[in-house]
């Protein structure tokens, strides 16, 4: 039995700071939500805050896609102009609703605040549409179903906004209305310590097995690879079980290269095997300067397995604060097998961390030398039951060296405990 042909939906970001270097997060966020959905997303624009540019881009989407979704433009100042772009892509004119003035005011004297005359844009909607509550602030959404029965969503442009309403309210309705009688689930697979070709070579004999009604996309960041599925079945059921196939396949070629699952990252991962012995690790930081204990940190709950770290940036602090001798810098320098081992020691004995994570490293521009250039990375792990170290030299700017030397310690210390 054929699947049904997958909903089509396209992304339309209104705002001209989107264009002046703020970057433009919706695209992604929607993207990733329509398609565990089991809606295709594919194209997404961004255009300045101008009549004729939201028009033109309306009527080129609906004439495609079966969704088009309207991100931005629904305040209340004069540039905020998509209500008049869409009306004039659909052919509509725009319809005052007292009942939504009387109920945009009524939040502001909720909040004790004067409602500013200039608000009242916000009550005008396209004749036809269905009005979306915004329970974070004042621009209602809108819906819209053309007579061809494609849908046309407006939502504010704020994420704090944005986000409930289409997780509350749109998603729900473009589930229901174009994703019966089919089922879909989506999962990402993470990898470290693999090229993006590598993977590529290696996942296309799993991924070429499965047949129709899988989409794969491979991204790549700073020594990481994300293997994003979707999988569409007879039902929802059928579509996880193709996925835990997939999942079983890939961890069986990669082995503990693949680290997470979906949300998880290196250092959650981490976390979950310290959490899981009763573990507690403290890191020691040079070159990186925090950035391991930041992401450490990140994830709730952290605490139940994280102390905390030092920053030796300095030689006088590695010497002070995690005990690394005098001599052993003279002899092997700061940047060395010797002082990472020394420093992630330190660190156990300064804290009383069962498990001591430590770097150090040249991350640049300058202060390279041929024997130790740019890039070159120490980093160790110290347990209670084993000790390892590694020799790595990173490539890319300043930071991508500080990124992908955190990392490096984080899968160094995923092995040790594996």
């Amino acid at each position: 039995m054929p699947l049904p042909r997958r909903a089509r939906a396209e992304i339309l970001c209104v705002g001209s700071e989107l264009l002046s270097g703020k970057v433009n997060t919706h695209a992604a966020y929607l993207s990733l939500a329509l398609r565990a959905a089991g809606v295709a997303p594919e194209r997404e624009s961004t255009m300045i805050d101008d009549e004729g540019e939201i028009r033109d881009a309306v009527t080129a989407a609906v004439a495609r896609a079966d969704i088009v979704l309207v991100c931005g433009g629904l305040g209340p100042t004069f540039d905020d102009i998509t209500r008049e772009g869409v009306a004039a892509a659909l052919g509509r004119r725009l319809r005052y609703e007292p009942e939504l003035w009387e109920r945009i005011q009524k939040r502001y004297r909720r909040f004790k605040m004067r409602v500013p005359s200039n608000n009242k844009r916000q009550a005008w909607i396209v004749d036809g549409a269905a009005v979306l509550d915004n329970p974070r602030g004042s621009a209602p959404g809108q819906w819209i179903t053309l007579e061809n029965g494609t849908v046309v969503v407006l939502m504010p442009g704020p994420f704090r906004e944005l986000d409930p309403m289409f997780r509350g309210a749109v998603l729900p309705a473009l589930k229901k209305r174009f994703c019966r009688g089919s089922g879909t689930a989506a999962r990402v697979l993470r990898l470290y310590g693999v090229s993006e070709s590598e993977a590529d070579r290696r996942l296309e004999p799993i991924l070429y097995k499965k047949g129709k009604g899988l989409e794969a996309t491979i991204l790549a960041d700073l020594g990481r690879v994300s293997l994003h599925l979707t999988a569409n079945a007879a039902s929802t059921a059928a579509a996880r079980k193709r996925l835990r196939s997939i999942e079983n396949a890939v961890r069986k070629e990669f082995g503990s290269r693949l680290y997470g699952i979906d949300e998880e990252t290196l250092e959650s991962a981490l976390g979950k095997r310290l959490k899981a012995r009763r573990w507690k690790a403290a890191v020691a930081e040079s070159c990186t300067g925090g950035l391991l204990g930041q992401r450490l940190s990140e994830t709730p709950g952290s605490s139940a397995y994280f102390l905390g770290g030092i920053i030796a940036y300095a030689d006088t602090v590695k010497t002070a604060a995690l005990g690394v001798p005098r001599a052993l810098l003279r002899k092997h320098g700061a940047v060395s097998d010797a002082c990472v081992r020394a420093m992630a020691q330190g660190v156990r004995t300064a804290t009383g961390a069962d498990v001591g994570i430590a770097i150090t490293g040249v991350a640049g521009p300058g202060g390279g030398t041929p024997e130790k250039p740019v890039g070159l990375v120490h980093v160790a792990v110290v347990s209670p039951s084993r000790a390892r170290a590694a020799r790595i030299l990173l490539p890319g700017t300043r930071d991508q060296v500080r990124s992908r030397a955190a990392s490096a310690a984080a899968a160094l210390a995923l092995s040790v405990l594996s």
